[in-house]
């Protein structure tokens, strides 16, 4: 509890610190009164949300757990068969579109190299062939038919050079009987199969390596059977993990009701999507899934229950105008859920507040 309480003071002081910047950064003269404003060092440290209007609804509690959007995944294969000579990464990396993961070399591609050596060969041939024939043409010693020949000739090797660069290009041939094998997709590398000096084949079922993209991620829950006609899809869903508990409370929408039940578990699925650019959401997480279920009453302003502040018997949000200038408001509540607080009057839909962190910002104001 001191470490706890040490955090928070320590937090305060810096909240303190840069409003106190903000407001002598903001004023032009020393005996102004001073003005605390939303600057980008405190939007590090805080996030900001739009009010928005909302008929009352109460909640549903689901498990779900974080799982990898499968759009975003990919399992790596080898084009041939040979020997991996160098890795470029494993397990846990974060890999970019196009970067190396392994170096193998190949007999299979040796014979492409031989084939490409081929080609320049045949046309170096076609292209004196075609020279010569034009002599004779001229000469009266070949025919129409002759030059059409000839310079079909010449193309066709030309083409089978330009269809071996493809296949240089597609397959990633590096030279000297080696082949690169690079990353479809930017993400992680969630599991690899493969080390150096390793023999592999191009018909083996195990992958080389998967990768997942998490800069999105989806939330799967559980609908017990006797709650299923409660949840649509659209509804507003609040999703705590064990790892961040209330402090950090991720935001969304029901995407997608599945139409089926598990038969075991009776049980439906929905999907929510989640933006995950900071990559707090891991793949495997469990979570806490708070679904808004509406009941049809009148619409009132609601607020993340993380965003009210409650001081001296009274309900209080930190406001930012449209300057950026911070304050804060009384609000009266008309309802409060575990995630959600609607507002009778004090706020209105559009006003823009502090929702984390907003107890420090508050204690820096006041």
């Amino acid at each position: 509890m001191n470490m706890k309480r040490n955090y928070t003071i320590l937090m305060t002081a810096a909240m303190a610190a840069m409003l106190m910047w903000s407001c002598s950064k903001n004023n032009d003269h020393s005996d102004n009164i001073q003005i605390p404003y939303l600057t980008d060092s405190l939007r590090k440290v805080v996030t900001v949300a739009t009010v928005q209007n909302h008929a009352f609804a109460d909640e549903l509690v689901l498990n779900g757990h974080v799982d990898c959007d499968p759009n975003n995944v990919a399992h790596v294969f080898p084009m041939y068969g040979g020997t991996v000579i160098h890795m470029g990464a494993t397990v846990g990396d974060y890999v970019h579109k196009g970067q190396v993961l392994a170096v193998v070399r190949s007999g299979e591609v040796a014979n492409y190299e031989k084939q490409m050596n081929d080609a320049d060969l045949q046309i170096l041939a076609a292209r004196r062939e075609k020279m010569a024939m034009h002599d004779m043409y001229n000469g009266g010693m070949a025919s129409d038919r002759d030059l059409l020949q000839a310079d079909k000739a010449l193309k066709n090797a030309q083409a089978e050079k330009r269809r071996l660069r493809e296949i240089y290009a597609i397959d990633h041939i590096l030279g000297k009987s080696t082949y690169a094998i690079k990353a479809p997709i930017s993400g992680f590398i969630t599991e690899a199969n493969i080390n150096p000096n390793m023999q592999i084949r191009p018909d083996q079922d195990e992958q080389l390596f998967s990768i997942a993209g998490l800069n999105d991620v989806w939330i799967i829950a559980d609908i017990y059977e006797n709650d299923i006609s409660k949840v649509k899809a659209g509804a507003a869903a609040t999703i705590k993990t064990l790892a961040y508990g209330d402090e950090k409370p991720f935001y969304g929408t029901v995407d997608k009701v599945y139409p089926e039940l598990n038969p075991e578990s009776k049980t439906e699925q929905l999907k929510i999507n989640m933006n995950n650019k900071d990559y707090l959401l891991k793949p495997g997480m469990f979570a806490n899934v708070y679904v808004s279920v509406p009941t049809g009453h009148k619409a009132y302003p609601a607020v993340p229950a993380e965003a009210v502040i409650f001081d001296d018997d009274k309900d209080y949000v930190v406001v930012v105008d449209d300057k950026d200038v911070l304050s804060y408001h009384e609000v009266k509540l008309v309802k409060e859920t575990g995630t959600v607080d609607y507002v009778a009057s004090g706020l209105k839909a559009g006003d823009k507040i502090i929702v984390h962190n907003a107890l420090l910002v508050y204690n820096s104001l006041k």
